[in-house]
């Protein structure tokens, strides 16, 4: 029986996590011996070997440093001085988007659908000459927001408010944060892998059989994607309890949240599976389409064409076919299988929610974005200011300017990841939370005021009128 309302954490699945722990070791110890044995090969058409380009592009490295090595030997206090400075603003920076979120989300959420809809409408006027279907697709969405505004603005209002939730839950549970972080750093681990066993299984076969090669790389990338959707659907499902706890006004911690998440390990891993496949499938397509399409024959441009559109349609039928299968192994403990029913059924009857989320909300959190790339590129201008103040003639103004603005700009990416992906999959768990609201007529509880619970039109017609006022006056 799936829970709702309470989350009821089932014991951890031991076999699952042991299973994926070992798996991912075993993945990352193969990657660093192909790194290692690397080395010693000798790409085709050189005649050094890795290790020993590798060397050369280190020594002419070294070249570099040692050009403007004295200035950086005496100012090394600024280059620590600007690490310090840019993690202190990225704090900052994330602090004020989601405070700005938090108090003006319903504002930034209707602008997004504006834009969108204007966006939708320029793109048809001026790009459908050239590209008809690139022009009229964005149109439907625009469409949908149109009638939807006019139709039932009560779930703009309610889109609003779900924004503003997202910038509350994060502020109060830091350790929505910590999953983003953990992921990248895992990410990052599982693509050096990944790239040093494709690299050496190439290599190896590149005079023999490259055929072979190539096919064993893929197999490898397959593996790679099933380790870091695995790892990535954990971090959204911790996200996930955060943000359905903090909904229901309670007060959960990250010790819970890990608790439930273990619970539910085996159909996230069964999740993270299928969509690796999904995913590897795609690339696969794509792949044979770019070789192909190089033939230059009538055949392969057709086939080509044929496999982007199989490739592009496999993807946006699994995302919205899984659309809600996460909350509902996170929230109500469902095994994969009854997931996706369970996310297909409230798809078809949240599909204005959803159509929101993807376009309204996802303009919204880019002007977010805009505005955070504009505070770093102000304080980056200020910094430099000062920098060319410090060194006087050892530095020029352009030089001054570019190394402050240019890492700040780079460095805005960062806070806006980690606060991004939070926001993201907590909107997902209002939406799913709200459905089991209405699914319990409004006896759980919320954090969703009172005024936006439920729809006027259904209210209307579920009205007993023997208790109505004027029922009793008469």
């Amino acid at each position: 029986m799936a829970a709702v309302g309470k989350i009821n954490p089932k014991p951890a699945n031991k076999g699952a996590i042991l299973g994926y722990s070992i798996t991912s070791l075993i993945f990352v110890g193969i990657g660093i011996l192909c790194f290692i044995l690397l080395l010693g090969l000798t790409p085709e058409g050189s005649t050094e070997t890795v290790g020993e380009i590798i060397s050369l592009l280190l020594d002419d490295l070294m070249v570099i440093i040692v050009g403007t090595g004295a200035t950086i030997a005496q100012y090394w206090w600024v280059i620590l001085l600007i690490v310090v400075g840019l993690t202190a603003i990225g704090f900052f920076v994330g602090w004020l988007l989601l405070v700005l979120v938090a108090k003006f989300g319903h504002i930034i959420v209707y602008a997004g659908c504006i834009f969108y809809i204007i966006g939708a409408i320029v793109g048809v006027i001026f790009i459908i000459p050239f590209n008809p279907l690139g022009a009229l697709g964005p149109l439907l969405p625009a469409l949908g927001l149109i009638i939807g505004m006019l139709t039932n603005f009560r779930k703009f209002k309610r889109a609003g408010e779900f924004m503003k939730f997202t910038g509350r839950v994060v502020l109060a549970e830091k350790g929505m944060i910590i999953a983003p972080l953990f992921v990248t750093l895992v990410s990052i681990i599982n693509l050096i892998t990944m790239g040093a066993i494709f690299a050496y299984l190439v290599m190896t076969f590149q005079e023999t059989s490259p055929a072979i090669g190539y096919i064993l790389g893929s197999l490898a990338s397959l593996m790679q994607l099933v380790i870091y959707y695995g790892m990535f659907y954990v971090a959204e499902a911790i996200n996930t309890t955060y943000a359905y706890e903090w909904y229901r006004k309670r007060d959960p911690d990250m010790k819970f949240c890990v608790r439930n998440v273990a619970g539910v390990f085996g159909p996230i891993l069964v999740f993270g599976i299928v969509t690796a496949l999904v995913s590897w499938i795609q690339q696969m397509l794509r792949n044979s389409a770019a070789r192909t399409s190089k033939q230059g024959n009538v055949a392969g441009i057709i086939f080509a064409i044929l496999a982007r559109i199989v490739a592009s349609l496999m993807g946006i039928i699994f995302k919205y076919l899984t659309y809600f299968t996460l909350p509902a192994i996170a929230i109500e403990g469902r095994k994969f299988k009854d997931g996706v029913t369970r996310s297909f059924a409230l798809l078809k009857k949240y599909y204005m929610d959803v159509l929101i989320r993807e376009t309204g909300v996802a303009r919204g959190m880019s002007f977010i974005q805009v505005i955070a790339f504009f505070i770093y590129g102000v304080i980056g201008a200020i910094v430099g200011l000062i920098l060319k103040g410090a060194l006087g003639d050892d530095i020029t103004w352009t030089v001054a300017m570019l190394v402050t603005i240019l890492p700040m700009l780079v460095f805005g990416n960062v806070p806006t990841f980690f606060i991004f992906r939070p926001m993201k999959t907590a909107y997902l768990t209002f939406i799913f939370a709200y459905a089991q609201d209405e699914e319990t007529n409004h006896r759980l509880p919320s954090r969703m005021p009172a005024e936006l619970r439920g729809d006027i039109k259904q209210a209307g017609k579920e009205l007993d009128p023997s208790k109505s006022i004027a029922k009793l006056g008469m």
